[in-house]
């Protein structure tokens, strides 16, 4: 019986851990946008000189991708 008090504060602890985990992180401003009908252009780093990656969401439901999706991106409207 002297493993029950280790057992509830395990027991505990894991509850404490899990709460932290089923927090979702904030989206940040980009990923707020609808994806359809616009056009993601992905880039290296924060120069935006470097095009890695594309991806277009048409308004009919069609999508485009290539490369790499990074951090760094623009988004436009796609004109599809």
């Amino acid at each position: 019986m002297k493993y029950v008090p280790r057992l509830r504060s395990l027991f505990v602890a894991v509850l404490f851990l899990f709460s932290f985990a089923s927090v979702s992180a904030p989206k940040n401003a980009g990923a707020q946008i609808t994806r359809s009908g616009h056009e993601f252009d992905y880039y290296s780093d924060s120069t935006y000189t470097t095009l890695v990656g594309v991806a277009i969401f048409c308004n009919s439901g069609q999508t485009f991708r290539w490369g790499d999706v990074t951090p760094y991106s623009i988004i436009s409207d796609s004109g599809c």
